[in-house]
């Protein structure tokens, strides 16, 4: 009969990277209740004097986060899964990092990093290494291999089994005795879940008089919106893309709005003592009445659920401008402004569509656009943010954002991917990190 391995099982709200200790001990009622709330926790394994796994837990954003530590009790390989089907998590995203000495702290700026991002519909991942370089490829992925089964609560070895733990035969689950109280996490152990882009300042950027403090270009101060024309909706299904490179690829979002007749305003700023300023949202204009929430606009089969912290799903500049049109003048739109097209209203003199382009803040890149809603919901503007004044601190007599972000409403997933188990796409990926570094190697020292 083998010997089997105890490992601790501790419930926290963290883990310090700092102490490397659990910060936050919770009981395991606790934990259970946090779970069935869809709130927020962390679970580690931990065995023969060290930690082995942390599981980052949050079932309210669709999240389940595995890190494995290695002898330095540093998380070198971490696992991104998310909900997209219920009972089952897809891995969204694998990370490995690898260190040159004992004492060099986890997460390195500069080193060797291995990155895997998959799709749910797709058995071709994405991969890079950076490594004194940047190597970038796709490597097959097959679905068993990118797809767990959701795990009852306390069933932590379906996704961290011994094999993973580092030990050789089977374990046991032995949980901590139980914390009399929550004990409080430090700063330092703080988590989130990965999320995407959220919106910030919209209404000041439309704002005369608000300022900005950017850390790199100084100070700003918004001056009045112009009025780029009156944009046509004849079905209302809005389209924002590049004019200049338009095409079929560029499809509507899944929000329409009623058919209309409304007005692209153009967010302005200028920077204090350089006598010039910049564009930094379109805004098409639809109703009249406060705007209360966001959300971000998506096309058809983006998930925000799959994004990471920081993305958003936006439309693509190569020609330094931005348009908004109905989905109904693309075609015809797309052979007008073959050749370019200038800022304003370029019109299909045939059918009478048209579109409203404007320079798009700094040129070429990718934009989100963002559905402002009333408190009944309805669609008050879509704002294309140019993201200049993003990242910059508001000064008075800006108002501060009262408004909410809400996730765009998303379907049951269609797919049904057969799923596996965690060691062996542990195994799979480990092998294709070993091919990728290899091939790396033979590039350096070919």
């Amino acid at each position: 009969m083998r010997s089997r391995i105890d490992v601790d099982v501790v419930y926290c709200a963290g883990w310090n990277p700092r102490t490397r200790l659990p910060a936050g001990v919770m009981s395991e009622d606790r934990a259970r209740e946090r779970d069935r709330a869809g709130e927020p926790y962390a679970v580690l394994l931990g065995g023969e004097g060290r930690q082995r796994a942390l599981l980052q837990v949050s079932w309210r954003d669709h999240y389940l986060g595995v890190f494995l530590f290695d002898a330095q009790q540093r998380r070198v390989r971490g696992y991104d899964y998310r909900e997209l089907t219920a009972g089952l998590l897809h891995l969204r995203r694998y990370e490995e990092w690898r260190h040159t000495s004992a004492d060099e702290p986890e997460f390195p700026e500069n080193g060797w990093h291995f990155t895997l991002t998959a799709r749910p519909d797709s058995e071709r991942a994405h991969v890079e290494l950076d490594h004194g370089g940047s190597l970038s490829t796709v490597r097959d992925l097959p679905e068993q291999h990118r797809t767990l089964s959701r795990a009852q609560f306390g069933d932590w070895t379906a996704y961290a089994d011994g094999r993973m733990l580092g030990f050789t035969t089977d374990v046991t689950l032995s949980p901590a005795p139980a914390a009399h109280e929550e004990q409080p996490a430090s700063p330092d152990a703080a988590w989130s879940v990965p999320r995407g882009l959220r919106p910030r300042y919209l209404e000041a950027l439309f704002t005369p008089g608000s300022r900005f403090a950017a850390e790199e270009s100084g100070t700003a101060t918004v001056t009045a919106p112009q009025t780029a024309g009156v944009l046509r909706l004849s079905t209302g299904s809005v389209i924002a893309a590049d004019p200049g490179t338009l095409s079929d690829r560029d499809e509507p979002f899944t929000v329409p709005v009623p058919p209309g007749e409304y007005p692209v305003l153009i967010a302005t700023m200028e920077w204090d003592g350089k006598g010039w300023g910049e564009n930094t949202a379109a805004m098409l204009s639809v109703l009249d009445q406060p705007t209360v929430s966001w959300e971000l606009a998506v096309r058809p089969d983006q998930d925000t659920r799959l994004l990471g912290e920081g993305e958003f799903y936006g439309f693509g500049v190569d020609s330094g401008m931005g348009a908004f049109l109905d989905a109904a003048g693309r075609d015809v739109l797309a052979a007008a402004c073959e050749h370019g097209c200038e800022p304003g209203e370029t019109t299909d003199p045939d059918t009478g569509t048209n579109l409203i382009a404007y320079h798009s803040g700094r040129g070429d890149g990718s934009y989100p656009v963002w559905i402002g809603r009333t408190t009944e919901g309805e669609v008050t503007c879509l704002v294309a943010d140019m993201l200049i004044l993003h990242h910059a601190q508001a000064l008075p007599p800006t108002v501060p954002d009262t408004t909410a972000f809400l996730a765009p409403a998303v379907a049951e997933g269609a797919l049904r991917p057969r799923p596996g188990n965690a060691q062996d796409a542990s195994e799979f990926i480990s092998a294709m990190v070993a091919e990728v570094a290899d091939f790396t190697e033979s590039l350096t020292w070919g």
